[in-house]
């Protein structure tokens, strides 16, 4: 939790209500949940990098690196995960490595979904990594 709280120190994290603008101002969302909880709801257009492998699917020389994510330094990125935590932590990984607005979302999907904003079962194409079987969250 130290890791966590030094990280918001440093970012930027916006609200519910302020993420969902962004959202419908069409900002791009990069969820770092796990594969799993990805597939279990998302925000619509969000890709899936989970936080493990981001460093090297965010690196200009990483051959298997994310296109979307690698390329889009200097576009506006709403960061989400569970609950906050590893999008804080990935934010400021992000900002490390050259990315100039990025936000992380307070209470993460968790909360999100309690507010009833909307999601969508997210396809596997806007993954970074495909399961074999799929894991389903009930």
């Amino acid at each position: 939790m130290d890791y966590i709280g030094e990280a918001k120190q440093e970012i930027k994290e916006v609200s519910l209500e302020e993420g969902r603008d962004l959202v419908e101002k069409g900002v791009k969302i990069l969820d770092v949940r796990e594969p799993g909880e990805y597939l279990s709801g998302a925000i619509s257009g969000a890709i899936n990098v989970p936080r493990g492998i981001l460093e090297p699917a965010a690196d200009f020389n990483y051959p298997g690196a994310n296109p979307e994510l690698r390329d889009g330094r200097d576009e506006e990125w709403l960061i989400v995960c569970r609950s906050g935590g590893r999008a804080a932590l990935a934010t400021k990984t992000l900002k490390e490595m050259g990315f100039n607005n990025v936000s992380n979302l307070l209470g993460g999907m968790d909360a999100w979904q309690s507010q009833g904003f909307p999601m969508v079962a997210p396809s596997d194409e806007n993954m970074t990594i495909t399961l074999k079987e799929p894991c389903r969250i009930d």
